[in-house]
């Protein structure tokens, strides 16, 4: 009876530890997740953006992510991000005429990668570095390192 434990318990773990191996990107899966992310951020801040714009960048979004940017005091869930933003765009705060970050380096990690990001806002040009968790094909987690 023991073995049989035993052999039901090295089976679990070794069906558990597998069924989780399938759930990570790729490096390649993380880049291009973060390039379609940055895509939809950038229009949902380009002048003419519509609600349904803001909901196809949250589908992206884990139900418990989580916004943060401890420089500027942020620390946003996805509810009060997605309200935040939603709000923005009707006081006609996104007006931008071109987008505003364009990606210059990528480093994948295990379901997560940090991102340079090049940001040109009133004519001047700043580097930016974000990393993004991510759970399966979501992310989980956007923290953004820069002043």
């Amino acid at each position: 009876m023991k073995k049989l434990w035993l052999n039901a318990l090295l089976f679990l773990l070794t069906t558990s530890s597998a069924a989780t191996e399938l759930n990570l990107l790729s490096a390649d899966e993380l880049k291009a997740r973060v390039i379609e992310i940055n895509d939809l951020q950038n229009k949902v801040m380009l002048k003419g953006s519509v609600p349904a714009d803001v909901d196809k960048l949250f589908a992206f979004y884990t139900d418990d992510f989580v916004y943060r940017h401890d420089v500027y005091g942020g620390h946003y869930s996805k509810d009060e991000l997605y309200s935040n933003t939603l709000r923005l765009l009707a006081m006609g705060k996104y007006d931008k005429t071109e987008p505003r970050y364009r990606i210059i380096s990528q480093i994948p990690g295990y379901n997560a990668i940090a991102v340079e990001r090049q940001e040109k806002h009133k004519g001047v040009v700043k580097n930016h570095l974000a990393v993004f968790e991510f759970r399966q094909d979501k992310v989980t987690k956007i923290i953004e390192y820069w002043k």
